[in-house]
């Protein structure tokens, strides 16, 4: 009994204090809570404590990735560009977050201003630029691009091997060939999965080299980042669609430990499958 009644003092009832506080709180929060709109936190953003302005910053992003209906018209837009724009006054990390922000907007000045900042950022942002260009489809801004892939932060070398394949221009091959040999790991996978969706072959021995589980360990990879690396280059391997994986492929869709692996590799076979008959 006395444990019994140890155990109601020290767990039980500060248990449900707590758990009465809280639904309190969330109340509270409920009933006044005020909707944001892409207009408000704009102003939030203009108006806010230099380490609040990151966080609003955020906030729009997803509000509009999640809500497309609230773009309204080009008055978000020109704010975001204005923000974007303002290095002086807006710290790296909100323009980041207007990077992507911007890349909600299919119009062609949100690619104008994105490009004119590819030059003038530091590489923190010009990580998001980059990748907010691709998000757009960009075409137009390979040429502005290429020169990321020999810089010296491998962030950089990685997302704009990404978004090159992204893209989608064959010119771009010979780009990309010279990172095959990258030293660090995501940037070699990234410009072999690109070079595969560009329909060139060059990067198959790292793709291969993706899908040996030993080498992912070695790196000392958790489950599910070897799980990530492993489907991707299945994916790239598909794109390929080169019969000559087949045997792999049907090797790694019943016997590996990973169901989204075997899941992959049975609809790449299919699809390889399909590629050799219109072939």
């Amino acid at each position: 009994m006395a444990k019994l009644k140890l155990f109601y003092g020290l767990f039980l009832f500060p248990l449900i204090v707590a758990i009465g506080m809280a639904a309190l709180l969330c109340t509270v929060v409920f009933l006044t809570h005020e909707e944001e709109t892409p207009e408000t936190l704009i102003a939030a953003i203009k108006s806010g404590s230099p380490s609040k302005r990151w966080q609003k910053a955020f906030e729009l992003s997803n509000e509009l990735n999640r809500h497309p209906e609230m773009i309204r018209g080009k008055g978000v837009m020109n704010e975001i560009i204005h923000i974007l724009s303002d290095p002086d006054h807006y710290d790296p990390k909100t323009r980041s977050y207007m990077a992507m922000a911007l890349s909600r907007f299919k119009d062609p000045e949100a690619v104008y201003a994105l490009r004119q900042r590819l030059d003038k950022e530091e590489a923190e942002v010009q990580f998001y630029l980059i990748w907010a260009l691709g998000n757009l489809g960009a075409r137009e801004a390979v040429r502005d691009l290429e020169p990321f892939l020999s810089r010296e932060a491998a962030d950089l070398r990685k997302i704009a091997a990404y978004v090159l394949g992204i893209l989608g221009d064959k010119k771009t091959v010979s780009k990309l060939e010279p990172l095959l040999d990258d030293s660090v790991d995501d940037v070699s996978w990234n410009a072999a999965l690109s070079l595969a969706r560009l329909g060139d072959d060059s990067g198959k021995e790292v793709l291969l080299k993706m899908l040996d589980r030993n080498i992912l360990v070695s790196h000392q990879m958790s489950k599910q980042e070897i799980e990530n690396v492993m489907v991707n280059a299945v994916k790239g391997l598909a794109m390929l669609k080169n019969v000559e994986f087949i045997p792999l492929l049907q090797s790694l869709a019943q016997g590996d430990e990973s169901l989204k692996v075997r899941q992959a590799a049975i609809e790449a076979i299919q699809y390889q499958k399909e590629g050799a008959l219109h072939g």
